[in-house]
């Protein structure tokens, strides 16, 4: 007797892979809306197995089925065993508590003083650079003395991130600590600043801007190239959609550039955005409002300073360093704000 056996799987698998923008300007009609989706589908054929022809008569003995039953019984009380092997898990949920860590961090201060570096370009001056481009334009042997007398002082990077959660936690800082900002979001951050941060071991937050990464503006980084920078350690906040003043605006041009700005970086290096600067660092009331609301923990200023409080941490400031500034005017400042 021949005993066919068949059996076909269908398989079906269906991938569709989405992406999209960060959102298109205040104005639609000025800036259309770039959206791309891409589609793939996978299908698969049915196996059919060959057919068995067996020529053992093994099976139809009965003696050995009748054998296989008698030591099911004597390998039960295994089993009922693993009661005792449960308890070790219990045991190691023990260790896993969270709140062992966090309690072991001293009461949190009230105010702390760090300075937080305030840059915007890291590049070469342009052959007609005017007073202000001049002032932000830090060059890159400048930039790179800067951060080798920061490390030969001991300094340390830290993220605005880590400030907030000393203030609210408790969490220790750095004997030393420094926090290494860079506005607007330039090409510059990515060709000259980021390889400096990470020859000398620092960490930079650049505060980004979503319509020219959206458009890859010339002059502006990518949202890849955002990411290759987050996947390296640093960190990438929000700067607006656009760099507009947004003091005296109506709320929802308010929530488009603020949480918009936010819904945009994440979207892109898939890490949290934070943080948020205000363009030309102006705001009032309205502007810190939405900010709260919008997730943020906090926002930085262009307004002079080192002391961060929790009741000031959306109008946290800042130190500007000027372009014109050589080592020792640079070392100069940091010594004055420890005193």
């Amino acid at each position: 007797m021949t005993i066919k056996l068949a059996h076909a799987v269908p398989l079906l698998l269906i991938a569709v892979l989405t992406g999209c923008g960060p959102g298109v300007p205040l104005s639609a009609a000025e800036v259309p809306t770039a959206v791309r989706a891409t589609e793939e589908g996978l299908t698969g054929t049915p196996l059919i197995m060959p057919t068995m022809t067996p020529t053992l008569v093994v099976p139809t003995a009965t003696a050995a089925p009748t054998e296989t039953p008698l030591p099911t019984p004597t390998a039960s009380p295994e089993p009922t065993a693993t009661p005792a092997a449960t308890d070790t898990p219990v045991a190691t949920s023990e260790p896993t508590a969270t709140p062992e860590p966090t309690a072991t961090y001293p009461p949190p201060p009230l105010a702390v003083n760090v300075p937080v570096l305030m840059y915007h370009y890291i590049s070469e001056l342009p052959a007609d650079a005017d007073i202000y481009r001049r002032d932000l334009t830090v060059t890159p042997d400048r930039f790179e003395a800067q951060l080798q007398y920061l490390r030969d002082q001991g300094y340390q990077s830290i993220t605005l991130t880590d400030v907030y959660e000393t203030l609210a936690l408790g969490k220790p800082l750095p004997a030393r600590p420094i926090v290494l900002t860079f506005d607007d979001g330039y090409i510059d951050a990515y060709t000259h600043a980021f390889p400096l941060l990470q020859t000398y071991g620092f960490i930079g937050e650049f505060f980004v801007l979503a319509t020219p990464a959206h458009f890859e503006a010339p002059a502006y980084m990518t949202w890849d190239e955002m990411r290759v920078m987050a996947d390296a350690g640093m960190s990438i906040q929000a700067h607006g959609r656009d760099h507009y003043d947004l003091t005296n605006r109506d709320y929802d041009f308010l929530v488009y550039q603020i949480l918009g700005a936010r819904e945009a970086v994440e979207a892109h290096t898939g890490r949290p955005a934070s943080f948020f600067c205000y363009p030309s660092g102006r705001h009032d009331a309205s502007v810190e409002a939405v900010v709260e609301s919008a997730g943020y923990l906090g926002a930085v200023t262009t307004a002079w300073g080192t002391e961060m409080r929790l009741d000031n941490r959306t109008t946290w400031p800042r130190i500007r360093i000027k372009g014109a500034w050589g080592i020792a005017e640079f070392s100069s400042v940091l010594s004055s704000l420890e005193r």
